[in-house]
């Protein structure tokens, strides 16, 4: 399944549930965004977030925390034992996950020069071959400013899901 994977900026996690509960426009097109598909911020962009710090493999799998939907996860331990509801928008998303500081904070330190190295080093990931280069690289960039922009701003970066 390729997803769609729109990485945004916002003010916090409440900024963001209200774009998602009025379902008026997708947050990448609310929010400041580099919009791409099948960049998972669980599998993909860590390989990314290691390459620039030098780091031979990511160090952690994944986001900090789920932002969309809200309340309680289907599968988890503590949710009322039911069959899950298949249209339940756990199952079907939108989903938005934050990135943690330290990956913003990561990203925001691209160096244009650095371009060519991190582009050569992500497009080894599995999931990034099929990828072009130019692409790629193109990604790299405007991750950079948004990462950039957000820091400034005292802002967090997000990341929304969907088919």
């Amino acid at each position: 399944m390729d997803l769609r994977t729109d990485y945004f900026r916002a003010a916090d996690e409440a900024a963001v549930q209200r774009v998602m509960k009025h379902g008026q426009q997708p947050p990448g097109e609310a929010f400041e965004s580099v919009q791409t598909r099948g960049v998972d911020p669980t599998v993909s962009l860590p390989h990314l977030v290691a390459a620039l710090r030098g780091e031979g493999s990511p160090v952690k799998d994944g986001p900090d925390r789920s932002v969309w939907p809200t309340g309680l996860q289907p599968w988890h331990p503590e949710a009322p034992a039911a069959a899950v509801d298949l249209d339940d928008p756990w199952m079907t998303g939108p989903w938005v996950v934050e990135l943690s500081d330290e990956t913003r904070d990561a990203l925001a330190g691209i160096q244009r020069k650095r371009l060519p190295q991190l582009t050569s080093q992500w497009n080894r990931t599995d999931e990034l071959k099929g990828v072009e280069r130019i692409e790629l690289m193109r990604l790299i960039h405007q991750l950079g400013v948004l990462a950039r922009r957000a820091q400034k701003d005292g802002q967090h970066l997000y990341c929304a899901l969907a088919e």
